[in-house]
């Protein structure tokens, strides 16, 4: 498992690259309402849906721009977003990543890599959580008024949007501050190194966590949905709280508040 994820972070580093390289020659397709996907989104798809492929051609492969998913599938699967922020990508805001886990029947390991900063967050479960070779782990806060948490807004506004508003307005009024940055799963790998203490988020699909998750796992942090309980292993779409454990259910209690 660790070649194998040692060759797919080559792949991954590679389709960086890519978006580095196209990022000023952007073609722009709206998929819906503020939901875009661009150029660069479908080549990082192709190159890496080549090159995983390669690596283990007999895994399921899930990416946000698949026309259909087999999200219940038993074999091992690629679970894919070839950019996680194409939003900021169009705007030439360098807060981008392309997401990569690999789910076995045994093991796992989830891959985020920022192209325009270079960091590059790795997990391989039951061997840590790492940024560019350096253990990380959640922080330590255990008191709300202490704490950085993240958020997100979802793509259906009229139903969902809010409602995390209303969540945003009842944790804010506890915490220290909120960041509002785009992609859950750089949102996700921030909790994981400590540099904030938290995120939340309705309406997540399993490219947006999938890795994110597996390295909050292995930092030492703690994941359910917006009424606390376990995300399933068949996982589609979902509310989510992400914590450093330590004020998981407090900041549950707050979200769970807003309906």
């Amino acid at each position: 498992m660790e070649e194998l994820m040692e060759k797919t972070i080559a792949c991954v580093r590679e389709a960086g690259e890519i978006v580095r390289g196209g990022s000023k020659e952007l073609s722009v397709e709206e998929k819906g309402f503020a939901n875009y996907v661009t150029n660069i989104d479908l080549a990082v798809q192709r190159e890496l849906n080549g090159a995983l492929n390669a690596l283990d051609a007999e895994a399921e492969f899930i990416s946000e721009e698949n026309e259909t998913n087999d999200y219940a599938t038993r074999k091992a699967k690629w679970i894919l977003d070839p950019i996680d922020g194409t939003t900021n990508l169009i705007h030439g805001y360098p807060h981008v990543a392309i997401s990569v886990a690999y789910v076995g029947p045994e093991r796992r390991f989830g891959i985020v890599y920022n192209p325009f900063n270079g960091e590059l967050f790795t997990a391989l479960s039951g061997a840590g959580a790492w940024l560019n070779g350096e253990r990380l782990s959640v922080s330590r806060n255990a008191a709300l008024g202490d704490c950085i948490f993240g958020f997100g807004f979802p793509y259906e506004r009229r139903v969902s949007a809010p409602r995390m508003f209303r969540a945003a307005e009842k944790v804010f009024a506890e915490c220290q501050d909120l960041k509002r940055k785009g992609p859950a799963s750089l949102d996700l790998a921030y909790v994981a190194a400590g540099r904030i203490d938290g995120y939340f988020e309705v309406d997540l699909n399993v490219w947006d966590v999938a890795a994110g998750l597996i390295l909050l796992e292995e930092a030492g942090g703690r994941a359910t949905d917006w009424d606390g309980k376990p995300l399933p292993e068949a996982l589609d779409k979902t509310a989510l709280i992400a914590t450093n454990g330590h004020v998981h259910d407090e900041l549950t209690k707050l979200v769970r508040a807003a309906g």
